[in-house]
């Protein structure tokens, strides 16, 4: 599966993430690790390149009350104090203004805004906005996403016939973990060519966790086929990341995915789960042989994170 720097933006949408595609329940996830669901898991990932979780009542409840408040926080006017306390530094916590995420391909302009949230918030950071309610409800957001990615992590380990607990003892500091509260607003001006909700990319981290609450985003296949990805608060999609595709040497690969400017109100809610800071990626020997050889070099996740940003900056033109 191409990278970031191997995706063609231009390549056109095909189809549509139908029922067929796996989407298993949050329970099974927490509970099933029979191997015919192991398998169900590993089908999905190495034949189509990513699969959806449906969350239970509970989860429903504290995304719906998430959205809520990402809808009162992107509905105050970028000048007001409630915004600018919060905009971000070069942490990359807080508010993100429209325009200014950088370019994942050349001559993208980005139209997301966003609220950027990592540990040291659930921890304690005073860098929430003063929205009654905000904090108590994405840390409850953030808490429901980590769970089941610790779930997903444990299933996708067995899925590439290593220990249970060995991505997630990997993953487990949290300390380059992040949730992005994105806004997409319906843009009624005419489409520029360059303009993209954001552009064609994969993801730096191990896996992501993935709601949207209208359509847009659009996932690449293992085929190499866009799709369009499905919407509502009964899917919670988990994408590949590329931790993931490099620690399995290719195994799993990492899922390219975009998101096209829509006439519609968008909003997205994001985790990326990352990799320990003191950890080095590199292919695992059961992935390697004469016929497969090592196809990446050893990597930390701070050091790829830093490597692709960079990357997209160099090509980001900012309003």
């Amino acid at each position: 599966m191409p990278g970031t720097a191997d995706l063609n933006q231009a390549d056109p949408i095909v189809g549509i993430v139908n029922d067929s595609v796996t989407s298993v329940t949050a329970s099974d996830l927490r509970q099933n690790r029979s191997q015919q669901f192991v398998d169900v898991v590993r089908t999905a990932c190495r034949e189509t390149g990513f699969f959806c979780i449906q969350p239970d009542p509970e989860q429903r409840t504290i995304i719906a009350r998430t959205l809520h408040r990402m809808q009162e926080f992107f509905a105050i006017d970028d000048k007001d104090p409630r915004k600018q306390e919060v905009r971000q530094d070069d942490s990359r916590q807080g508010w993100q203004p429209r325009y200014s995420e950088p370019a994942y391909q050349p001559g993208t302009i980005s139209s997301l805004e966003a609220y950027d949230l990592g540990i040291g918030e659930i921890n304690g950071n005073d860098r929430w906005p003063s929205i009654s309610g905000f904090r108590e409800d994405v840390s409850a957001c953030w808490s429901e996403y980590l769970s089941l990615a610790d779930n997903a992590l444990e299933v996708l380990a067995l899925a590439a016939g290593i220990k249970q607990d060995f991505f997630i003892t990997r993953c487990n500091s949290r300390k380059l973990n992040s949730m992005r509260l994105l806004h997409y607003t319906e843009d009624l001006q005419p489409h520029r060519d360059e303009g993209v909700g954001i552009a064609a990319h994969t993801d730096f981290e191990c896996i992501t966790l993935l709601y949207q609450s209208a359509p847009g985003l659009e996932l690449r296949n293992i085929r190499g086929d866009w799709l369009d990805a499905p919407v509502g608060n009964d899917r919670i999609i988990v994408l590949l990341d590329d931790m993931l595709e490099r620690w399995t040497n290719g195994f799993f690969k990492a899922t390219g995915h975009r998101v096209r400017e829509t006439d519609e109100k968008r909003f997205s809610i994001v985790m990326f789960n990352a990799v320990n800071p003191e950890i080095t990626v590199e292919p695992l020997d059961q992935f390697i042989s004469t016929s497969c050889p090592a196809n990446y070099t050893p990597v930390t996740q701070a050091e790829h994170l830093d490597e692709e940003i960079r990357r997209a900056e160099k090509h980001t033109e900012r309003k």
